[in-house]
């Protein structure tokens, strides 16, 4: 099973090579048009633009079915000033944080010594691009 999640708001899982989707209308929308448009096998899917986490799941997704995920930080914990994971900070951007600032208000992630806001920016990057 392959999956991608914003916790407690969508998720896209492959199980048994089929396609199930929780979450927004434009989030089961823009799925669905990938399946029209590119067939069923997520990983024949093309990354998409990134205008929405949404789009940042469905890339998540594909690259998870590609066996190609792979954080740019490869730490559980990435703000040790205050304790925040990796993964929390993944989730906010997932969530429409594309600035470092709007991590760091949601996450508390980067207000502390500051050391770890290059990380949060190399994030906000790396799942940004198509």
């Amino acid at each position: 099973m392959v999956f991608a999640e914003i916790p407690f708001k969508a998720r896209i899982e492959l199980k048994d090579n089929v396609v199930t989707v929780r979450g927004s209308k434009a989030l089961l929308d823009k799925v669905n048009l990938l399946k029209v448009n590119h067939g069923k096998d997520p990983r024949k899917w093309p990354k998409q633009s990134v205008a929405t986490g949404e789009d940042i799941l469905i890339n998540e997704f594909i690259l998870k079915a590609n066996s190609e995920f792979k954080f740019c930080y490869n730490h559980e914990e990435l703000c040790h000033c205050r304790n925040v994971p990796t993964e929390k900070v993944f989730t906010s951007i997932k969530n429409g944080c594309f600035k470092t600032e709007d991590v760091s208000r949601t996450t508390m992630a980067g207000t502390g010594c500051g050391a770890c806001r290059q990380d949060i920016d190399q994030l906000i990057e790396q799942f940004n691009k198509p």
